[in-house]
């Protein structure tokens, strides 16, 4: 700008701000006249030329025009129209137009001057939401909270997880390929189906005291299996010099999977009941910032130095190796903001009595049990249990009609259980064997037609029966028992019983009777006994040329009853070992 463009900008500058209200247009009108520039020009010059000059503060500065009830109401409109995620889907502007045009607010001004009613402009509005606290921006801060603490090391143990999103399998056998967020993202589906079997699942653990992080990688998708598996990981004593182990007295998870039914039965059988195992309520991440820092730590610190591997690990086996070994490294050397130590030292100071020990992770998975059903026995001594067909027909005391306690282990090859109480009132669990059909649908161990004939042993219904039966007719076998319950005109017990005793006596009075307390105790597991044709199948599988007719009836010999599968494992490693199926040596010519 020439001097005497700035000169005369000045000039009109002073007569606009001498100017009242109302009267400043004519001004900007003539100078954008004399000077030949555009009305647009004229004002951004002006502001470079009123550097220093004091804008006169409007009569109605401070003042909010609208009721608080408009700004409610608005202020719920633009509440509402948000995304849980809490980007804006409804502006200003649109909620103040739907509102006035629903006739639900009017957002209007008198003028002082006119006394005519107009509208208030969007900025007056947003400075009156502000002024009565209710702006979106001012409802958008987070709630204020209070921080936790815990008492020890293994006191509280948080779980997350999380889908790794630079890194996944396509199989189980080639190196981990880094993610393409520009093809794989939540708004093209058919690109995450297409990718989700092969999907890496990172399990992260937090100890709440320490800030000590533990943690793996699993297939597909967070379940209650693979939750199962990270907490039995955790708490067994680990085989790599890793310290840290041990049952803790709560665990904090998220709700979904981790918070199932198979999750849940394995805490309390692991004595984590009731308010010690912890739900987080949806949309709070702040109640488990431990494990959600810890997710963004294992993410910055061991996730992104695999891109710089070469090679890269193959498989889960490979991965979860990796994964020990960096975690144990890291926490013993990265300080903690908050105890100043690193975190393996400070869990480290966990006290005897606070370290609950518990069996190797195999054992801990045998336990597990998804919660059990109460299917009913048909009549032909079989179940219904997850679609399929089991036979019950070996269960001692199972009674048709009746209702059988089956449950499911996941983590066991025989999979299917009856659960059952022996006279000591100690709970026992049965394997069962599925019904297995052919192509027509028949059972193939059913006997056929007009060849064979089969029967199931006596149920203990039968035995009690048959044994009534008897007691009725005063007869001790079963053709005597037959004979007298065909006469017409036989007396129950011969008489012996007065059905009307009690009404001609007075009743006896009755204490009430002390209980005794019931013990539970660890499950007992009764395997299945393999039959000759089983023995002799398993047999030739497992010896291939070896196997002989003989070494079969030497077998049978020594189980008439038939075997188990763990007596056929103690068969092979007598065999291994130069000795006969029953362990003994083998004579030798010298």
């Amino acid at each position: 700008m020439s001097p005497a463009y700035i000169q005369a900008l000045c000039a009109l500058a002073k007569q606009a701000e001498a100017a009242g209200h109302g009267l400043k247009e004519p001004l900007y009108q003539q100078a954008c006249q004399d000077l030949g520039i555009s009305r647009a020009k004229l004002l951004t010059d002006l502001k470079k030329v009123k550097v220093g000059v004091k804008r006169k503060r409007r009569a109605d500065a401070g003042e909010v025009s609208m009721e608080r009830d408009e700004a409610l109401l608005l202020a719920t409109v633009l509440h509402e129209g948000k995304r849980k995620n809490n980007k804006k889907i409804t502006s200003l502007k649109t909620g103040l137009d739907m509102l006035r045009t629903s006739g639900l607010i009017t957002a209007t001004t008198v003028d002082k001057e006119t006394g005519e009613m107009r509208p208030l402009s969007n900025s007056a509005v947003s400075n009156a939401l502000r002024a009565y606290h209710l702006h979106p921006e001012q409802l958008a801060q987070p709630t204020p909270h209070i921080p936790m603490r815990t008492l020890h090391p293994n006191h509280v143990w948080q779980v997350d997880t999380s889908v790794c999103v630079i890194y996944y399998l396509p199989d189980g056998e080639t190196e981990l390929v880094e993610l393409d967020k520009a093809v794989h993202y939540k708004n093209r589906p058919d690109k995450l189906a297409a990718i989700e079997q092969f999907r890496v699942i990172r399990y992260v653990l937090a100890d709440h005291a320490t800030g000590l992080l533990a943690y793996r990688y699993y297939p597909h998708s967070e379940s209650g299996e693979n939750t199962v598996r990270f907490l039995s990981w955790a708490m067994a004593e680990k085989a790599n010099g890793n310290p840290f182990h041990g049952r803790p007295v709560k665990v904090m998870v998220d709700g979904g999977a981790t918070a199932g039914g198979l999750v849940r039965r394995f805490c309390q059988i692991m004595g984590i009941i009731d308010n010690d195992f912890i739900v987080n309520q949806a949309y709070n991440p702040r109640a488990k910032g431990s494990v959600e820092k810890g997710n963004h730590l294992v993410e910055t610190s061991f996730e992104q130095g695999i891109r710089f591997l070469k090679p890269r690990p193959a498989n889960f086996e490979q991965l979860n190796i990796l994964a020990d070994q960096y975690q144990l490294w890291w926490n013993r050397t990265q300080i903690h903001s908050r105890h100043k130590q690193t975190r393996l030292a400070a869990w480290l100071t966990i006290k005897p009595e606070q370290l609950i020990k518990t069996p190797n992770a195999d054992i801990l998975l045998s336990l597990v049990t998804e919660k059990p059903a109460t299917p009913k026995v048909n009549g032909d001594l079989t179940v219904q249990f997850k679609t399929r067909v089991w036979d019950v027909s070996h269960v001692p005391n199972v009674m048709i009609g009746n209702k059988l306690t089956v449950h499911w282990h996941p983590f066991r090859e025989s999979a299917a259980m009856a659960m059952v109480y022996d006279e000591n009132g100690q709970e026992q669990h049965i394997e069962l064997p599925e019904k297995l059909k052919n192509e027509l649908g028949f059972y193939i161990d059913s006997p056929i037609m007009g060849e064979e004939f089969k029967a199931h042993a006596d149920t203990l219904a039968d035995k009690h029966r048959k044994e009534i039966e008897r007691l009725s007719a005063g007869t001790t076998s079963l053709a005597e028992t037959t004979k007298k319950r065909a006469d017409k005109n036989r007396v129950v017990l011969d008489g012996a019983v007065d059905p009307f005793k009690a009404s001609r006596e007075e009743l006896p009075t009755i204490l009430p009777k002390r209980g005794t307390e019931i013990e539970l105790n660890l499950p007992q597991y009764q395997e299945l006994k393999n039959n000759a044709i089983k023995i002799a199948m398993f047999l030739k599988a497992r010896l291939g040329d070896d196997y002989s007719n003989a070494l079969v009836e030497e077998v049978k010999q020594r189980y008439p009853d038939g075997a188990t599968n763990s007596e056929l494992e103690e068969v092979l490693v007598n065999l291994a070992n130069g000795k006969t199926a029953a362990g003994r040596p083998r004579l030798a010519a010298v």
